[in-house]
């Protein structure tokens, strides 16, 4: 990697807050798959070719979602320091490593904008795997969280009973696929399970087996560690399917930003998430979960959500200096 220095608008401690900031958005399995350009007041978020999922995420559609959703950190950061943003989604057709382009404009002399208000939920948001609460989330705060997702160009679909049920069914079909997939397993060892640094997920953070099948993931794919505690899980989570008009590479970025705003608002609401994507990373079953929130909408990823019964764990973050390839 190799930083160069010139002169630059933004200060250190600004560049050190926007890419904290970045590095704390959710990537499939803690891949992290981002690297920063900056000059000026212009902020690139590029592909790192090196934390792609070549097995599991074949298409780049999650390392896209990633890409979106490091994208809307930088935002949420650089509305709290007051600095008005626009973007580009795929801004230069000659670097087509750079998924993002986020222009700082001027600082805004009024009260931090409400995306600045969302920037003391970005520690706070974790993705939490153990059992959630029976209390059931009110329509109201749904429907913010929703909104969030709309407010990027994405919708929120909330499933009811019927579609959770069939989602239940492929799932398990997904699971079985997983369970099959030598190569997916192989790749998954090196980014799940242990003890991690700097990124990926460490077994601390997979929560505890549930005593029955439920709706939640197992990132250990069966293999996990024997001393992994037991749990039971609730019985009707909350399940979202977030959805775009359009299933290409900017939809996916695109998915990742509403993502993003969607988590971090359920997080000024306690509401802790996890995610079932097993369901649309095989393209047969990606159809099926098509069938149930309209042929209309692409669905990109599935949400479970509710009050956590736990604390969320945390997971091991690279250091900004790391993800910088150039300040000028």
């Amino acid at each position: 990697m190799v930083i160069q220095y010139g002169n630059p608008l933004l200060s250190h401690d600004e560049v050190g807050i926007l890419l904290n900031s970045a590095g704390l958005a959710p990537s499939m399995h803690n891949t992290q798959p981002w690297r920063f350009e900056i000059t000026g007041q212009v902020i690139d978020v590029l592909l790192d070719p090196d934390r792609t999922l070549p097995a599991e995420d074949p298409s780049g559609r999650m390392t896209r979602i990633g890409l979106g959703a490091a994208a809307l950190n930088v935002r949420v950061a650089a509305a709290m320091l007051r600095y008005e943003t626009t973007l580009a989604i795929d801004p230069d057709p000659d670097r087509p490593d750079i998924a993002v382009r986020i222009f700082l404009g001027s600082r805004m002399r009024t009260t931090v904008s409400p995306l600045g208000t969302l920037y003391g939920e970005l520690r706070r948001r974790r993705t939490y795997r153990g059992p959630l609460l029976a209390a059931e989330v009110s329509s109201m705060v749904l429907e913010q969280i929703s909104a969030a997702a709309r407010a990027e160009g994405a919708d929120l679909r909330w499933l009811g009973a019927d579609a959770k049920h069939e989602l239940r069914r492929i799932l398990h079909t997904a699971e079985d696929l997983e369970l099959h997939d030598e190569d997916r397993l192989t790749e998954r060892g090196r980014w799940v399970g242990g003890r991690r640094f700097g990124d990926g997920v460490p077994a601390s953070a997979l929560g505890p087996l549930p005593t029955h099948p439920t709706l939640v993931r197992d990132l250990s794919a069966g293999f996990g560690d024997p001393d992994r505690d037991a749990a039971v899980f609730e019985a009707d989570p909350q399940i979202a399917v977030l959805t775009t008009a359009v299933d290409d590479q900017v939809d996916w970025t695109r998915a990742g930003l509403a993502l993003q705003h969607a988590l971090l608002t359920a997080t000024t609401y306690d509401i802790a998430a996890s995610f079932l994507n097993q369901a649309v990373e095989y393209a047969p079953l990606r159809a099926r979960v098509q069938d149930l929130v309209g042929h209309s909408a692409r669905p990109q990823v599935i949400i479970r959500a509710g009050y956590p019964e736990h604390a969320a764990t945390d997971t091991p973050r690279l250091d900004w200096h790391e993800t910088l390839d150039a300040w000028q």
